[in-house]
């Protein structure tokens, strides 16, 4: 009786199990039945949702396992694919919150990987940075170099979006390290082809032209692998567009040309890719108008006409610039001028510094009518791209440094845990038998400790004490000897002149020139006892741009030139000799005293501005210019070709009765 009251309940236990397990299996199988459904038939992406939705929906009555996990991943990307962001963003957190609770690393890796393509998505570099930095780091912890170097790659392509050009080098070259361990040619590609936009971003162009050079390799590699020869081709003409613009770069413009004309010889490129069809036409025309070739008018022109077909609105500014710079070599600045204009507000709508700069200096040198109005938007452009090249640079890192630490605190935690696991079954197994003597032992040691301890306080007490005294002592002498200076030399001559001033017969003409010398002789006292009291401070770091900006306030000639002055502020002067800053400012002040002689400007300009390791003066006027050749013997000019040759410079004079004249030194 007994044991039929015990097998009842166990029987009715595993009945209950196996229908549960019925019951998850069939639910399983109608949501793969339903994904099924959506990848075999083509819905509307509203369609499409709905079955997602539901889908979602089941998901959430299943049991926490692996294999509803990988459920979960497939519908966030086709939440994704169908741009449906928020949802893809709700699916991705919940697969994270499960992977959490189970433990789960690859999956929690995935997830996170996943959060950084969302906000990659919304163009939330910081953030999508983040993600996928604390991805590749629990990738990395169990050893999968493949998606290790996938998000290396990633990240060195967020870099190089925010023109951290050094720093989306070194990632790429890690994601290189990576990926060289396994077997995705086509990631490796893509791998080369960041690191030598990078390179060419930093003027190390032979190296940028090796790693295209490899990026080539993989191509070749790809195409025995039977990857699709069209996604090949339009690579392949992609690599030879950027080895193009690399050589146009280093102003090799026949080399230039021959890269663009090899690209442009992709099968059918132009029907099945015509955005880069207008990109190779675009830079083609661009070097041959700098060889001063025929055509380039014509295809500067029909790439503008594709990229308005497929709206791509970076091509189209890209295609205004060039066709406005075309027409400026061609004298017909009317038109140059209308074409650059409209490049300049559709930069600034789509939001491309780096056009909306190119546009700018363009009118700032040949829109003689609005200069003074250009001018200004060009620097307030330079200092706010500058400004948030800065701070883009600062974040990133920030962020690397907080995902190491976030790291390193994990590793730490994890260790102490096992130590803890471990001590505490050995300290459990002797606790009994060496307590006694343990707590001897550390009484004493204890005791010890502290009277070094003090010991050693008292010592530096006293150290400190002496050293306080000897400081005071040398402070007290120094100010009763420049007192006693002060008081001897310096207030006894003043007083004997101008008892001698006031006794003074206003006829003695001798004598008042004597007093005059015992006047100048109090004056050069007082300039060597200040000499005594400090150095020179004239160039101090945190001064010598107020010094400029004073100098240049203080201009004042008969033409009422207007003077302006903008110095960048990252510009770290601690880097720079006293000599050099004493060149800097000579320059300046040379430079102002031939506007102020010869130039009869209403306007002038000096910018002292920070540009990657350079810093560069540029001193402009609208005045009535002079011709450079003509006047290059004379003592200003010397002086400053001079100056620039201590700093290691290098000077640009451009000068006419039209644009004024410029005057840059780049050290």
């Amino acid at each position: 009786m007994k044991i039929k009251i015990i097998i009842l309940p166990i029987l009715f236990v595993m009945v209950v199990s196996c229908q549960k397990k019925k019951f998850e299996f069939e639910k399983r199988n109608e949501i793969l039945s339903l994904i099924k459904k959506i990848e075999d038939s083509p819905l509307k992406a509203d369609i499409e949702e709905q079955y997602l939705d539901t889908i979602y929906q089941k998901l959430q009555s299943q049991e926490n396992d692996s294999i509803n996990r990988n459920l979960y991943f497939k519908i966030a990307v086709k939440y994704y694919n169908c741009n449906s962001l928020d949802k893809y963003l709700r699916t991705t957190k919940k697969i994270h919150q499960l992977a959490i609770n189970r433990n789960d690393v690859p999956h929690i890796a995935k997830s996170l990987y996943y959060f950084g393509d969302y906000y990659e998505s919304k163009v939330q570099y910081d953030s999508a940075y983040r993600y996928y930095s604390m991805s590749e780091k629990l990738y990395h912890k169990i050893k999968d170099n493949l998606n290790s170097g996938k998000l290396a790659l990633y990240k060195a392509g967020i870099l190089y979006d925010t023109g951290n050009f050094n720093e989306g080098e070194i990632q790429g070259v890690n994601a290189l390290k990576l990926l060289s361990k396994t077997k995705n040619t086509r990631l490796i590609y893509e791998a080369n082809i960041i690191v030598a936009l990078c390179l060419k971003e930093l003027n190390n162009f032979e190296k940028a032209l090796e790693y295209y050079g490899f990026a080539l390799e993989q191509l070749d590699k790809l195409d025995s692998q039977n990857e699709p020869k069209e996604k090949i081709a339009k690579s392949r003409a992609s690599c030879y567009n950027n080895i193009g613009s690399v050589y146009e770069k280093m102003e090799n413009y026949p080399k230039a040309i021959q890269m663009y004309n090899t690209g442009l010889q992709t099968n059918n490129l132009k029907q099945k890719y015509p955005k880069s069809y207008a990109a190779l036409l675009n830079n083609l025309g661009y070097s041959k108008m700098k060889l001063g070739d025929n055509g380039v008018e014509d295809l500067l022109l029909e790439s503008l006409k594709i990229r308005d077909s497929i709206q791509t609105e970076p091509g189209i500014v890209a295609s205004k610039i060039k066709i406005g710079e075309y027409y400026l070599s061609q004298k017909d600045t009317s038109k140059a001028l209308t074409y650059i204009k409209e490049g300049f507000l559709l930069s600034k709508k789509i939001k491309s510094n780096y056009d909306i700069i190119q546009s700018l200096k363009l009118l700032t040198e040949n829109d003689i009518k609005n200069k003074t109005y250009y001018s200004n938007l060009y620097i307030k452009a330079i200092d706010s791209v500058q400004n948030a090249e800065r701070a883009t640079r600062n974040k990133f890192a920030r962020i690397a440094y907080e995902t190491d630490q976030v790291e390193e605190k994990n590793e730490i935690l994890s260790k102490r845990n096992t130590n803890i696991i471990i001590g505490s079954g050995i300290i459990t197994l002797f606790l009994g038998i060496f307590f006694v003597i343990y707590r001897l032992k550390s009484r004493n040691k204890e005791l010890l400790f502290i009277q070094e301890q003090q010991e050693t306080n008292e010592k530096i007490y006293q150290l400190m004490l002496k050293q306080q005294s000897e400081t005071e002592q040398a402070r007290k002498e120094e100010r009763n000897r420049i007192a006693m200076e002060l008081h001897d030399g310096i207030v006894n001559s003043i007083f004997t002149t101008r008892f001698n001033l006031i006794q003074l017969d206003p006829n003695a003409v001798d004598k008042k020139e004597q007093l005059v010398e015992e006047l100048e002789k109090a004056e050069n006292e007082i300039r060597r006892v200040s000499h005594d009291l400090t150095e020179n401070l004239l160039f101090e770091d945190k001064s010598l741009a107020e010094i400029i900006t004073t100098l240049v306030e203080s201009q004042q000639n008969q033409y009422n030139t207007q003077f302006d002055v903008s110095i960048d502020k990252y510009i770290d002067w601690s880097k720079i000799a006293s000599a050099n800053k004493i060149h800097i400012y000579r320059i300046i002040q040379e430079a102002l005293q031939n506007v102020n002689k010869y130039s009869k400007a209403e306007r002038c300009y000096i910018m002292l501005l920070k540009t990657a390791d350079n810093i560069s003066i540029r001193i402009w006027d609208n005045g009535i210019g002079f011709n450079p050749e003509k006047v290059k013997q004379g003592i200003g000019l010397k002086n400053i070709k001079s100056r620039t040759e201590a700093l290691n410079g290098e000077l640009k004079i451009s000068s006419n009765s039209e644009k004024g004249t410029t005057i840059e030194i780049i050290f």
